[in-house]
């Protein structure tokens, strides 16, 4: 299974980096799956799709939403369906804003689906649970059919009551948004440092952990500035483009 990284930044665009946004092309048979919809999502569009798309959002932050006004070009260029999964206050939101409005004036042909904490889809069973941010959040923990397990948690301030649901898991996509130095700046608005980080790759132990969704204003492609790579050697600071096979 393929997982592309659209979009590696927090917030807002910067010369090396789109907002968030994740490709998994072969999640299920006839089936892609994208984890949240920043400005990277303008890279789907004029790629060969399957027939479905789900589109999966943590939250209704612009950095994770914005993108969904560049399904029209998506749906007509690749004729595809396309499912929109979210809590029900998230997709209200979305929608209200973002389909046949001031702010977007064309109705969006897509699907929504509110979901619950544990549901199906194209055969991938999928958890969700509650992450510290303001206005919410959610995590996810995707169990696919070759019986790798993908967490992805973003925005977060790391709390530790989700430690146990991400455990061992085969591939972990976690934020660090800020730097240690910017620690105040973090608890403010709910985002994770390096040393939230190594808390949770102590608790989780995943077998594979990429970083992502970092201070846009941090243009030094040297993400590792705290020393995480000194305990965690293997841990990846994802780029935009950067591509894994799981």
């Amino acid at each position: 299974m393929t997982i592309e990284f659209f979009g590696t930044a927090g917030y807002h665009p910067c010369e090396t980096r789109h907002t968030s946004c994740v490709f998994l092309p072969d999640a299920a048979p006839n089936a892609a799956f994208l984890l949240d919809a920043g400005t990277g999502f303008f890279r789907l569009i004029g790629r060969p799709l399957p027939s479905q798309l789900h589109i999966f959002l943590s939250h209704a932050h612009l950095d994770h939403t914005v993108g969904i006004t560049f399904l029209l070009d998506l749906i007509y260029s690749a004729k595809c369906e396309v499912t929109l999964h979210a809590e029900q206050r998230v997709l209200d939101v979305v929608m209200q804003q973002f389909s046949k409005t001031s702010l977007f004036p064309v109705a969006l042909p897509i699907k929504l689906a509110p979901i619950s904490n544990n549901f199906q889809v194209e055969g991938v069973q999928i958890e969700t649970f509650p992450l510290q941010h303001p206005g919410g959040s959610l995590g996810y923990v995707f169990s696919f059919s070759n019986g790798k397990r993908l967490a992805y948690v973003t925005d977060t301030a790391g709390g530790g009551d989700y430690f146990s649901r991400i455990e061992n898991v085969d591939l972990l996509i976690h934020e660090r948004n800020f730097s240690d130095d910017l620690q105040e700046l973090a608890q403010r608005s709910g985002h994770c440092t390096s040393a939230d980080v190594a808390k949770v790759l102590r608790a989780a132990t995943p077998k594979k952990a990429v970083l992502t969704h970092f201070n846009p204003l941090t243009l030094d492609e040297n993400l590792d500035v705290d020393g995480l790579r000194d305990e965690f050697p293997d841990v990846v600071f994802a780029r935009d483009l950067m591509t894994f096979e799981v």
